[in-house]
């Protein structure tokens, strides 16, 4: 494979009217309305079938103050929408986590109760933001 050829597809670009158009594997071209808050600009690297258009907020992390392992996220959290799957059409929160393990002291396990203190807050407020968002989907 050539260096100057790209890896996965190139992403479209959004519409002046805010949609932007996905190939799928099942339905062809589909032209989605995209939401201001979704940073995904739908390059997929395979066509995805139509139910699995997602569209996605910036995903945001709490940081622990540093470590012995240095500065640790925990999270993230980010907003998530399927507009087309058949059972989650509402805009949802998405809370991931690893599977990592930190063996630590008390003064580091105290940094990381202020991180996940600080994940619950943005938790919340993600909360907040996809209520808005329910609010306004019958618009």
């Amino acid at each position: 494979m050539s260096v100057d050829r790209p890896t996965v597809a190139p992403e479209p670009r959004r519409n002046p009217d805010g949609t932007v158009t996905v190939r799928t594997s099942d339905a062809g071209p589909v032209r989605i309305a995209c939401p201001a808050w979704c940073f995904v600009e739908h390059g997929y690297r395979h066509p995805p079938a139509k139910a699995e258009i997602t569209h996605k907020s910036e995903p945001q992390w709490a940081l622990t103050s540093p470590t012995v392992f240095g500065e640790v996220g925990v999270g993230p959290v980010h907003i998530a929408q399927q507009p087309y799957a058949s059972t989650r059409t509402a805009v949802v929160v998405v809370v991931e986590s690893g599977t990592e393990e930190f063996h630590v002291g008390p003064a580091d396990a105290r940094r990381f109760s202020v991180a996940f203190r600080q994940l619950a807050d943005l938790i919340d407020a993600t909360a907040d933001q996809v209520e808005v968002l329910r609010a306004g989907e019958g618009q």
